[in-house]
């Protein structure tokens, strides 16, 4: 649709009309042109809103009758020019010397300033009205005026008091600027018009109500989802106070106070909502706010689909209870106490020696509390760089620090919001990140690295380690109220070795699961072979086990019985080395190894040791030996793997982060000198 379609021309008469006529055409315009009188004037503007022109352009007093209706549609006047002026007083000159104008007060100002320019003098008057101009030419008449000049409703008066009249036409150039100028307001009430419903469509598009309004507090925008929240139509709603429309019921103050920014908990209506108020400020000027307004309810279904979300990328429990394998009294004792930790929610501490399966009970107390729909987030402490654990657990703010992503990022302890946190090897996290883990526990509220904002959260806390924490404590090394925050119900995690009745079981159930895993047929075992496994210490624990039966499985022979000597066979890589010259470096580290669990097992406290069988009958190695022994170990299987540390703890039969703490135990002992550390 052209612009010009838009534009409707009343012309007060014939000349006029084909003057509009010729200068469209000249201009390339689709002008649509009708007559008009004052007469007539309202009636037509009236018409012209209803069939949807934006613009009309008229003269005289029937632009100004049109004008005053307070039509949506603005008038531009057909204007007199000097040259329009001029015309009129040459042609009235063959009548007199001195010529009366009537007529608006626009028209006269053109004329009357030509007084005594053409040797014809000038008298005006201004007459809005027809009893004006009676009274206007009659005074004119009275003071000598020999012509008048003015509009068409000035020809009928001036015929009745005898007075000759020269009509002030409008010419080409007086058109011309007219329609220009509507050109130019009907593009940029298009303009406006387009910004106006594209405003609408994304108001529309916004599913939290939407209520703008100006400075005074009356409305001026209400969306669609303000309509259903409120239960009237924008119709209604826009020229209406704000107070009269939300009807808040609580805190009326700051619903009236337009003029800063806020955000709150109202009641409108039957609803409870998060209010949120931002100002406008134009210059400097407060001239409206933008109110937004979200259904807590809905906000509640937004977060559940949110946590869903989060289920979906793997931040789920995998495990129950009843996945714990054993018939110990042990074993059984710690599943119930778990089970009945889990109808709580208070901050559980497992502690267990390594491979226990201290995560396999955290993932079954989450699975069978009340947050089991909940993300569960899995930690450990110990193999995240301390520079990037407190940027994982709490996030960071947009721009935090360089190579952070520009929208930031979600601590794990927002995404376990709703849901249960597992803190894994949490007696390797450093004091700095112990102080903000205890302010999360203590406030259950977060805040971002390098943000401002405290985010609440709610999630439960499960940690574990397979450290002493209150020897921790007592050295200084761990805080103690830390401590005591984290050790509100306590889990043992028994070893194997306290519970060998479960070795059986235990490896009846591995040999299913890793056979499947590797798509290999499970074997069987013989009376003999599963006693060779029950009577073994497992430092290692049921991951050790899992090792074993792996080995078993990918190198054994398929669909034959696994004997006492296969089962002989594998375990001698972890019994003691007498010669730490033999062939093979994985004898060497197991053995060492083994020796090593079982002399620190001799000096642990009652209650937590197991004893090993030591090498030699009646011989039990002293701990500095075996520390010895442990460093040559650790560094003929690094040497072996060429300095890789996963390769290196494979060979060993323990996890990675097991390595690494041994590790950095042994350079505190001094027992990794300059040219060793090297290779670690």
């Amino acid at each position: 649709m052209k612009v010009s379609d838009d534009i409707l021309f009343v012309a007060t008469n014939e000349e006029l009309a084909n003057i509009a006529r010729q200068v469209a055409l000249e201009m390339g315009l689709s002008l649509e042109v009708v007559m008009g009188n004052p007469l007539t004037a309202v009636e037509i503007a009236h018409e012209a809103n209803a069939r949807g022109f934006t613009v009309i352009v008229s003269r005289g007093t029937t632009a100004r009758l049109m004008d005053r209706c307070g039509l949506p549609a603005p008038v531009v006047k057909v204007r007199v020019t000097g040259y329009d002026a001029v015309r009129a007083l040459i042609k009235a000159k063959r009548y007199t010397d001195h010529v009366g104008i009537v007529g608006s007060d626009d028209m006269i100002r053109w004329v009357g300033s030509l007084d005594g320019v053409l040797g014809v003098k000038v008298s005006t008057r201004v007459a809005e009205s027809w009893d004006d101009t009676c009274e206007a030419i009659t005074s004119l008449r009275d003071g000598g005026v020999g012509a008048i000049v003015g509009w068409n409703l000035v020809q009928r008066r001036a015929a009745e008091v005898g007075l000759p009249f020269v009509p002030l036409s409008s010419g080409k150039e007086a058109v011309y600027d007219a329609l220009n100028e509507a050109m130019a307001v009907a593009k940029a009430r298009h303009s406006e018009a387009e910004r106006a419903e594209r405003l609408k469509a994304i108001l529309s598009s916004v599913t939290n109500a939407v209520v703008a309004v100006d400075s005074s507090g009356k409305v001026t925008h209400f969306n669609q989802a303000a309509e259903r929240m409120v239960g009237i139509s924008s119709e209604e709603a826009i020229g209406t106070h704000l107070s009269t429309i939300l009807g808040s019921h609580q805190t009326g103050a700051e619903l009236l106070d337009l003029e800063s920014r806020g955000e709150w908990i109202d009641r409108i209506g039957h609803l409870t909502v998060l209010a949120r108020r931002e100002p406008i400020v134009v210059d400097g000027a407060f001239v409206g706010a933008v109110l937004s307004l979200d259904d807590v309810t809905r906000i509640r279904e937004l977060e559940r689909i949110v946590r869903e979300e989060v289920r979906d990328t793997g931040h789920t429990s995998k495990h129950r209870l009843n996945d714990v394998v054993g018939v110990s009294d042990a074993i059984r004792e710690a599943v119930n106490l778990a089970a009945r930790f889990a109808q709580v929610d208070s901050t559980v501490l497992i502690q267990g020696e390594t491979g226990t399966g201290k995560e396999l009970f955290a993932h079954g107390i989450h699975s069978e509390s009340a947050r089991q729909n909940g993300p569960f987030v899995a930690v450990n402490c110990a193999a995240i760089p301390e520079t990037l654990l407190e940027s994982e657990l709490f996030g960071y703010a947009p721009g935090a620090f360089t190579g952070a992503r520009q929208s930031g990022k979600p601590g794990l302890f927002e995404i376990a919001h709703m849901g249960t946190i597992f803190l894994d090897e949490i007696g390797e996290m450093s004091k700095p990140l112990q102080a903000r883990l205890l302010r999360v526990l203590q406030e259950r509220q977060t805040m971002r690295v390098g943000g401002t904002r405290v985010i609440p959260i709610d999630v439960r806390i499960i940690a574990a380690t397979n450290k002493h924490l209150f020897s921790l404590v007592q050295q200084g090394a761990f805080r103690d109220d830390l401590f005591y925050r984290l050790s509100v119900l306590n889990l043992e995690i028994p070893p194997l070795r306290r519970r060998p009745e479960d070795i059986p079981v235990l490896a009846v159930h591995l040999m299913r699961s890793v056979a499947a895993r590797l798509q290999r047929p499970a074997r069987t075992f013989t009376p003999d072979a599963l006693d060779r496994l029950a009577s073994y210490s497992w430092p290692g624990n049921v991951r050790q086990l899992e090792n074993t039966i792996e080995q078993l499985v990918a190198v054994g022979q398929e669909r034959q019985p696994i004997k006492a000597a296969e089962v002989d066979k594998i375990l001698s890589r972890y019994a003691l080395a007498t010669d730490t010259s033999s062939s093979g470096a994985s004898t060497l580290v197991a053995g060492a190894k083994a020796a090593c669990e079982a002399t620190a097992n001799e000096h642990a406290p009652a209650g937590l040791s197991g004893r090993a069988s030591p090498s030699h009958p009646g011989e039990t190695p002293s701990l500095p030996d075996l520390r010895t022994l442990e460093t040559r170990a650790i560094l003929t299987a690094l040497a072996a793997a060429g300095g890789n540390k996963a390769a290196a703890a494979r060979a060993l039969g323990i996890s990675k982060t097991t390595l690494w703490r041994r590790l950095k135990r042994l350079q505190a002992c001094g027992l990794l000198t300059n040219s060793t550390r090297a290779l670690n």
